[in-house]
């Protein structure tokens, strides 16, 4: 018997999908070549066709989805909340991430300063999260 998903499962799914209409939403304003990694100065450092700048992010998502539910399948958190919230939110940030660099392809400006402060913050507050709900509230 099929498990059904649960409430991250859809919320998750609902970002994947959500992420996926921004790209195909914005699509005839793209360029033919678009950039998808900057280096830390924010000065694009390569290139893919636009259908593969549009599909990447959220392909990367339904694989880093399905490898979070196997990985909390076989090694369960003690706290079963503490997997559906790094789950929702890594779904989150990854879709961020695709709009900020859609939108710096769109021609708006992306200051990678914050983009680096936003990532380092959300790190340092799931992981926060993470060990204080498994190793605090036990």
């Amino acid at each position: 018997m099929a498990r059904q998903p649960d409430r991250a499962d859809i919320v998750s799914g609902v970002i994947v999908g959500l992420t996926t209409m921004a790209g195909l939403t914005v699509w005839s304003h793209l360029p033919a070549e678009v950039a998808i990694h900057f280096s830390a100065s924010g000065t694009p450092d390569t290139y893919v066709s636009k259908p593969v700048g549009v599909a990447l992010m959220p392909a990367l998502m339904l694989a880093t989805l399905l490898v979070l539910k196997g990985a909390f399948r076989f090694d369960p958190p003690d706290v079963p909340q503490v997997a559906a919230t790094i789950t929702v939110a890594t779904m989150a940030f990854m879709s961020a991430v695709h709009g900020l660099v859609l939108a710096w392809n769109l021609g708006y400006p992306v200051s990678f300063d914050l983009v680096l402060v936003g990532s380092f913050a959300w790190a340092v507050l799931i992981v926060g999260y993470a060990v204080r709900e498994e190793y605090v509230r036990r």
